[in-house]
Order: C-alpha cells, then structure tokens, then sequence
C-alpha cells in the first residue's frame, strides 16, 4: 500500500471558533484507486499519527475527528489514540445492533467520544444515543429545509451535540445557525460573508502602516518610532523574539535590537501575524491565522523544493498569509496590495495565480476544498509532485502549531 497522508478541516464553534478538526486520510493521485481495506488504512493512519506525526502535534489542544466505519472498532489499535482528543466518527452503519452498541458504550467507558454520520434518524435507534456524543448533519443538498428542521427538533430531544457538516453557501450556514446547531464545518468559513461589515481599528490602521514600512524595507529607525508610539505592540515584539520560536541565543533588551535580529522579511511575517490573530480573544481558536500560517508555510516548504528562483523563496509566507487578507479587512485584494506596495511576483500569484508562487498557492486552495485530483495540472511546471503538496500541508500544520504557542 502506498504512503497515506493527513489533512485537517476545522469544526467551528458557534463564536466561528475552532473547536475540534476532522482528520482528512488522503491518498496521492497515483495511489488513490488501489486502497480497498478500510481496516487496513485506518490502520496505517493511526500508526502515522503515534509513531511518525506525534497526534497531538497534528491537532494540538483540540479534538481529533477519525472517521471509521463500524468493523474498525473491532480493531484495538483504535484505542491507542489519546482518549480525551479523540472522537470516533462513525459511518456507513448498515444495523444497529447489541454488538455495536456494547462496543460504543466500552469506548464511552474509556473516555473516547463518538459521532455518527450518515444515519437516518428515527425513535427506533433512540437508545444507540446514550452513548453518542455527537451527530452530523449534510446541511447541502442532504434535506429539504424542513425535512432538515424536522430532523434536528427530534434529536435535540437527546443529549447530544449537532454539528452542520459541508457548510458551503450563506445560505446554508444561515439555515443551521436558525437551527440551532452546536458546530459548523465546511469550506463556507474562508470566505469573506462571516467576517464582513468589520470597521478598521486604529489599531490595525498602525500594524498596516507597519506592514507596509517593512515590505518597503524603510529604514529601522523610523520602524523603531511606529513600536515607540504603541508599548503593547513593542511588548508582544519583544515577547515572541523572546520565545523558544526563535532559538536565539542572546536576550533582546530593545525593540531596535529585536528589529535588527528578525530583518524584515521576519517583520513581516510578525506583523501579519498580529494582524490575523487582533480580533481574537483565543488566538488559538482563530480559523483564519490558522488557515493563513499553514498557506505561508507551505508556500516557503514548496517553492523551496520547486523550480522557483530563491528571491522567490523570500516571498512565499507573505503571498500565502497575504492571499487571505481581504478577509481580514473587507477589502478588494488589489486594493490592498496596492496600498502595501507589494512585490509585483507576490501581486500576481495572489490575484491570477501567476508564476510558480501563484500555481502553487492555487494548489494549495484545490487542496483545501479537497479537489485533489485537480492539483496535478496547477503546478504541471513546477517540478513538484502531489505527494510534496500533501507532505507539506503535514509540515504546515505541525508550524502552525508550533508558532501559535509562541504568540
């Protein structure tokens, strides 16, 4: 069997949090057609996740979703994973029967948690849900509306949790919310209409103007005067050069020094970083940083292992984490980039996905709806294969969670 790799799609809060994160078990092109034995998969994901990821390093403080399908709860390799980060997911359930039910209740015991998806519910399971945890629901193309209300007003009667899964349109989301789900997922919460009608605080107006004085590479004294104006902001600078992110090995006693110790192209990175994460009070929660670090970093991962020139490799973090700022602040992207003046190569990959930046960071965006099998075209001249894009969402990953307990 060939290599398996891991993704991972948020499961949101109803405060757009994330919450937990179902684990996407992918498979490149090549070897796609030839795993057959469900059992067997699971199996090699698992022991990927223990043995040569670190689980914990893939979810980190939150829940891990792994779908299975009932003849793998017979496996106790499952049990192997951490009890308290870990929900089955149950799927493609053809009976309910004393095995099934004693098997959950064992897992129960032990403190796992389980899901069920893909069930049509009815009084006739009723008592499958005293050891179900959560339920989730298609909110696309799954129900009628009211086939959908009717649905949630008979399980809201049991002690469970609702989550609304593939979550595409407004509409959808807005339909689930009306409903009263607990959790949300879907490819619906990258896009701006969540995050729309935000003002510009002053305070993200300073940390633009930064941004831009560090892309222009303004000299380090009138960047040192924008900290000295802003003590918090000179504070968390100090702080994260500080921390264990940067494995330096002096202690940094002025902002002028942390300044000339990072070099700009850190700055930048810095600086976006407080932008992603300003608006949150768990920053660790925030499925946009998360969503921009992991892009920038599989940007320098790729065009580092591409055909691409170096002074191309310095400008991928910024075009992956710069790709989603229109998001951030509600505004047209080619708007932004001008008023950043940005590096024409960063300006292109990011609006037309040209150069090698821009087929790589539109492989990436395939890769996060799930298309995979449209990834081969968009980066056909690139010198990368997909299994390089699928081991660098991995490395993505694991630096985004890294970095986040550093900010």
């Amino acid at each position: 069997m060939g290599e398996i790799f891991i993704g991972r799609q948020p499961i949101l809060n109803a405060k757009n949090e994330i919450f937990g994160y179902e684990l996407l078990f992918r498979n490149s092109e090549e070897n796609y057609a030839i795993i057959k034995d469900n059992i067997e998969a699971t199996a090699r994901v698992i022991l990927n996740l223990l043995i040569y990821m670190d689980f914990r390093e893939v979810i980190g403080s939150k829940k891990g979703f792994i779908n299975v399908n009932p003849d793998m709860l017979e496996g106790n390799f499952i049990e192997l994973l951490p009890p308290k980060h870990t929900v089955f997911e149950i799927s493609n359930i053809t009976k309910i029967d004393e095995y099934l039910i004693s098997t959950c209740k064992n897992l129960k015991d032990k403190g796992y948690e389980i899901a069920l998806d893909g069930l049509v519910y009815c009084d006739l399971i009723s008592p499958f849900f005293d050891y179900i945890d959560y339920v989730k629901i298609t909110a696309k193309n799954a129900y009628e509306e009211n086939d959908l209300a009717e649905t949630v007003r008979f399980l809201k009667k049991f002690d469970l949790k609702l989550i609304a899964q593939k979550v595409e349109t407004e509409e959808d989301y807005l339909i689930a919310r009306e409903l009263d789900f607990d959790y949300f997922q879907g490819f619906y919460f990258g896009k701006p209409a969540i995050y729309k009608d935000k003002q510009i605080s002053s305070f993200k107006l300073t940390l633009i103007k930064l941004l831009r004085s560090a892309i222009t590479h303004e000299d380090i004294s009138k960047i040192e005067d924008i900290f000295k104006g802003n003590p918090d902001l000179g504070y968390k600078l100090l702080k994260f050069v500080n921390s264990p992110f940067f494995y330096l090995r002096q202690d940094i006693r002025s902002i002028k020094q942390a300044l000339s110790l990072l070099g700009y192209q850190n700055l930048q990175k810095w600086v976006l970083l407080q932008i992603f994460s300003l608006d949150w009070t768990d920053v660790k929660s925030n499925p946009l940083l998360e969503r921009a670090v992991i892009r920038g970093r599989m940007l320098e991962v790729l065009t580092e292992k591409s055909k691409a020139k170096e002074d191309t490799h310095e400008k991928a973090f910024i075009t992956g984490m710069l790709s989603l700022m229109d998001i951030i602040l509600g505004k047209p992207k080619d708007k932004i980039l001008s008023e950043l003046k940005i590096d024409k190569e960063i300006k292109d990959a990011i609006l037309n996905y040209k150069g090698i930046l821009g087929a790589i960071l539109k492989a990436i965006i395939l890769l996060e709806k799930n298309e995979i099998k449209k990834i081969k075209v968009a980066i056909n001249y690139t010198g990368l294969g997909i299994e390089d894009i699928l081991t660098a969402e991995i490395e993505g990953i694991i630096f985004y969670e890294n970095l986040i307990n550093s900010i």
